[in-house]
């Protein structure tokens, strides 16, 4: 084939995926629009809107997540807000951007769907060019912004010289949209031209959606089974979003558990966690959200698209695993990329417990500096998380988290699941294996917090009495979570008691010098799915055990405010 007659082959095939060009919809725009939106869509909207009232020209926006996270369903539901080719309401619909565009400003193309994987390696980013400029000169009008979208550009395996190339589209008048597999592969920041565009987000990572988003998606979407009413979804989102009226409670507790700010102080967040807890939401409604909880460790934070127990469960293993013997295993340059299946599945079966080094070595016939290089593959690809011990400097053990709950049930052993493998209620009773899930649904959490709260890291710390589960610090100012989950519910007073902030040792970065830090830790929380009844009638979340201040949140509250 010649060189002019395979860039046709790429154009024409952009043009079957950008039907709206021709004044159509398209079955998979149709489809994505028919899907609620995810907190992430509005959260991509919201910052595009921004730039735009800023008076941005130029913007580079990129995301990245496991495959089957729904990236491309967020691309598509972006193309149908700009253009409004469908009837999909977009929540903000004061948004200056909404219907702003016609539909032949809009570029959007699939890399892995299309002919790019089948070039030679520095030939696709040539052809993506050839595209990209038959839409600049062929279909976009000559005023008026260009939206393009680049959906898994992991396809093209650019390098640093190469991302100068993708800069290369954000001419004037044009926002860039990129998806990938890790944030690496979407970072331009840092390539030559970047000082030339207005702005350049950080890469946004997307993840299962976490408790509070799947309250208001449908149930045959992988929403909850609890029957919500549309007013108390509103409500909810009025406690977390300044664009609606009323009080903020979730987000005044998120702001109050800052721990950037010098003047360290949690009473407003303590404050409004009582507030949240006793005045905002009825004895009825914290029941609601307590069924809700449960529901969501049984379903996870993965989105559906049918009701088949089996069919749901293979797509979410097939995704799972086509991410990490193709996607990860690409990315990391792995050559036994069944290696990252071990430790996933042990990840789902340890689900948080204490392990040697030594003994993910020896379970899976490598050595400890290869361990490592496994595990930093699997944190970039937010597939598999770290837990340190906050009382040590130099770790010889870990524990190890899913990211996602659903990955648990699949990877681990069906004697340890039992009744976990519908996404409904069963009779069968299982604590064991709910305690797992709740301890890995809590980390997760813990590290959605910590990005907020401007954490270092979720650590744990050993007691005497027992775990400290989930250890949240920067610059000596400390978050400590006990998690008292049925069946592990002894002594979780005494463990937050017993806790010693002074215990953390934590090097200066790029050193092994210890830093020299003042660490305090005004309150300890406890994470439990069973308030005790004199708290609840107390009026109060706080309880005092000698001189140390100790806050119960209930299990679905600490989920609500992460």
């Amino acid at each position: 084939m010649t060189a002019e007659s395979r860039a046709e082959d790429f154009i024409a095939d952009a043009e079957r995926h950008n039907e709206w060009w021709s004044e159509g919809v398209g079955r998979d725009l149709e489809e994505a629009t028919e899907r609620t939106p995810r907190s992430d869509f509005h959260k991509v909207l919201k910052a595009v809107n921004e730039q735009d009232e800023k008076g941005a020209d130029s913007l580079v926006y990129p995301i990245y997540g496991s495959t089957g996270i729904g990236k491309t369903t967020l691309l598509y539901q972006l193309v149908a807000a700009l253009t409004s080719t469908t009837e999909f309401p977009p929540r903000a619909t004061d948004f200056d951007v909404v219907s702003s565009v016609s539909p032949r400003q809009v570029l959007y193309v699939p890399l892995e769907a299309s002919l790019y994987n089948l070039e030679r390696p520095g030939e696709g980013i040539e052809r993506l060019k050839q595209v990209v400029d038959y839409f600049h000169t062929h279909i976009a009008p000559r005023h008026g912004r260009k939206y393009i979208l680049l959906d898994d550009v992991d396809i093209l395996n650019l390098d640093e010289g190469d991302k100068e190339t993708l800069l290369e589209f954000v001419s004037e008048d044009t926002y860039l949209f990129l998806t990938g597999i890790v944030d690496s592969q979407v970072d331009l920041r840092y390539a030559a031209g970047a000082d030339d565009v207005d702005h350049i987000e950080s890469p946004w990572g997307v993840l299962p959606m976490k408790f509070v988003d799947t309250i208001g998606h449908p149930e045959d979407e992988g929403g909850l089974s609890v029957n919500f009413s549309t007013e108390f979804r509103e409500q909810l989102e009025s406690f977390r979003s300044d664009r609606l009226p009323g009080p903020n409670p979730i987000k005044d507790v998120r702001e109050g558990l800052n721990l950037r700010p010098s003047n360290f102080d949690l009473q407003d967040a303590i404050e409004s966690l009582n507030t949240l807890y006793f005045d905002s939401l009825t004895p009825s409604e914290r029941d609601d959200l307590h069924d809700a909880a449960r529901d969501y460790l049984r379903k996870g934070g993965t989105l559906h698209r049918t009701a088949d127990t089996p069919v749901r469960n293979e797509i979410v293993r097939s995704h799972f695993l086509l991410y990490l013997y193709k996607g990860l295993a690409k990315y990391g340059s792995i050559q036994n990329p069944e290696n990252l299946h071990r430790l996933s599945s042990i990840a789902a079966s340890q689900a948080g417990e204490e392990l040697k080094y030594t003994e993910i070595s020896d379970r899976i016939g490598v050595d400890r500096r290869t361990v490592d290089s496994y595990l930093d593959v699997l944190d970039d690809g937010i597939a598999v998380t770290e837990s340190h011990d906050y009382s040590l400097r130099r770790h010889r053990r870990t524990r190890l988290y899913l990211r996602n709950p659903r990955h648990v049930v699949l990877l681990s052993q069906r004697q340890e699941h039992f009744g976990f493998e519908e996404y409904t209620q069963q009779s069968v009773l299982n604590h064991e294996f709910e305690y797992k899930l709740a301890r890995t649904v809590a980390f997760d959490h813990a590290m959605r917090l910590s990005f907020s709260a401007g954490a270092y890291d979720v650590e744990y710390c050993p007691t005497d009495v027992g775990l400290v589960d989930y250890v949240l610090h920067r610059d000596g100012k400390v978050l400590p979570f006990v998690l008292s989950y049925h069946p592990h519910t002894e002594s979780a007073e005494q463990i937050a008691a017993e806790f010693d902030p002074s215990d953390g040792q934590h090097t200066e970065e790029g050193s092994e010098e210890l830093r020299d830090l003042n660490y305090e830790a005004p309150y300890r929380f406890i994470i439990t799915d069973s308030v005790p009844r004199e708290v609840r009638e107390s009026g109060s979340l706080v309880v005092e055990k000698g001189d140390v201040s100790i806050c119960y949140l209930p299990y679905w509250l600490f989920l609500l405010i992460c």
